[in-house]
Parts: structure tokens; sequence; C-alpha cells
């Protein structure tokens, strides 16, 4: 064994090392129990869980603060798509309005502005993270999708304007509202084949934040140009009851059922 692949061996095994595994649903009907893998990524904390084998792999940016999101992500996903094999791959931004947003933009509501560096994610994510599933757990071949709520769906959807690395986009409660995003997407086109998923609460777009409450024509008006983008495949637009922050887990979990439908037609 020569040095170049005794250092990668090393790498690997201190990697494996770092994977904390803690049961989360029991096996069922044959299936592979599903289980949590807790892991880092250059800095970057990671959570895995693979239902049955093969299928999609699922990349989900998340809140960094919120217990037992995954948890209920997962349980809403094996309510929804029990049947169905996928590889969810949760990422946990250090700080949400810095890292999810595609350009810098002043403070919307609060005091907390948005530092632009959705590009460090996005790079992140597709040139540190995705290799490296890909390399560690053998899923290089199959689809890769990305999903998010709120400001993480406007970045999993832009991700799809800026890089070809996905073939599945669940945006959930988007945060399409964000400044300069309607002039952005008039100007750019998906850069690979895939179908988008778009959802919104109905009373979104009545918040008394003038920025915000623009979700809705935005959200709309965002079907519209995707429809007439020659890289989609299929993209709906799903309305849901209550506001912003009504059940985010049961949303996406909406999103990636709609997916597996449309990828079974196609």
């Amino acid at each position: 064994m020569n040095l170049c692949n005794l250092g990668e061996l090393q790498m690997e095994n201190k990697e494996k090392k770092q994977m904390l595994t803690t049961e989360l649903t029991k096996e069922k009907g044959g299936r592979s129990a599903g289980m949590i893998q807790d892991m880092s990524i250059n800095g970057i904390k990671l959570h895995l869980a693979q239902n049955g084998t093969g299928g999609p792999v699922i990349f989900w940016g998340m809140y960094p603060h919120q217990q037992n999101e995954v948890e209920h992500l997962w349980k809403s996903l094996l309510e929804l798509v029990p049947e169905q094999n996928f590889l969810l791959v949760a990422f946990q931004v250090e700080n949400w309005n810095r890292d999810f947003s595609p350009w810098e933009a002043a403070a919307v509501f609060g005091k907390e502005g948005f530092a632009g560096q959705g590009l460090k994610t996005l790079r992140w994510l597709t040139e540190e993270c995705v290799p490296h599933i890909d390399r560690t757990f053998g899923v290089k071949d199959r689809e890769h999708w990305l999903m998010g709520y709120s400001l993480a769906g406007l970045f999993a959807l832009w991700a799809a304007y800026e890089s070809d690395v996905f073939s599945g986009i669940v945006c959930c409660s988007g945060s399409l509202w964000f400044p300069d995003w309607d002039h952005y997407v008039r100007n750019h086109v998906i850069q690979s084949k895939c179908s988008v998923y778009l959802s919104l609460g109905g009373k979104e777009e009545k918040a008394k934040n003038k920025v915000m409450a623009a979700v809705g024509d935005r959200t709309r008006a965002q079907e519209g140009l995707l429809q007439e983008d020659s890289m989609v495949e299929s993209v709906v637009l799903e309305w849901n009851a209550g506001g912003h922050f009504a059940d985010a887990g049961k949303r996406l979990a909406k999103g990636v059922k709609w997916m597996f439908g449309v990828k079974s037609g196609l």
C-alpha cells in the first residue's frame, strides 16, 4: 500500500470514528431500520438517515437552532413516503441569514441583515459535501435533490440556477421576497434538467411587512418562469393552509412526495 492510499484509509477511518449513530425508528416490514448518523465536513454538521436501500439522496439545508427538527422531518417523511427508498442528508449551517443568502441585502425585519455568503455555502455543498457523501456511501449514481424551507428554500432554488448538481428542488415557503430576486430570475436559467416543487402558506402574502408580503406574487411569477424554462421537466406551486410557521416538516415531506410522483412518470 503506497503512502497516498494509506493516508486516504487513515482519513476514512477517522471520519467513520466521528459518526455517532443513534436509533431513530424500528425496523418495519423487512426494510432497514431508520438511523441518524451525525458527522461533520469542514466544520459543518450533518445528520444522515436512510430509508430502505437505494433511491435519491435528499440534501436538506436546516435551521441551526431547533431541537428534534431532523426527527420531526423523518417522522413526516415516513408518514407520507414510507415505501420509498432515499438517503436524507441534513446540513446545519452556523448562521441562517448569512449562510443561505445569495447576496448581501439590508435587514427586512429586525436588525440583522443578510451577509450574502450563500455562494460559500453552495461551494461547500457541491465541492465538499456532495463528493464526500458520494464517496463514503457509494451514491454517486443516484439522483441528488436539494430542499429547504424559508430562506433555505430560496437557497435551494438559487442553487439550481448556479449549479448542475441537483435534479430535484423542493422550495417550501421560500423567501422569494428577497431583495432583487425577481430581477435575478428574469436573467438566469436553470442549469440542468430538474423538477421543482414550490409551496406557500395562504396567509404568508398577508404579512404586515410590505417586503415580505410580496412573496405571493413573487412565487406565482416564479412558477410561470419555471414553466417556460426548457431545463425544468415538471413544476408545481402548492398552497397550504396557514402562515409561514405552520409545520415546516410536513410541508417539506409533501414536496418530497410530489417529487417521487413526478420522477416515477418521467
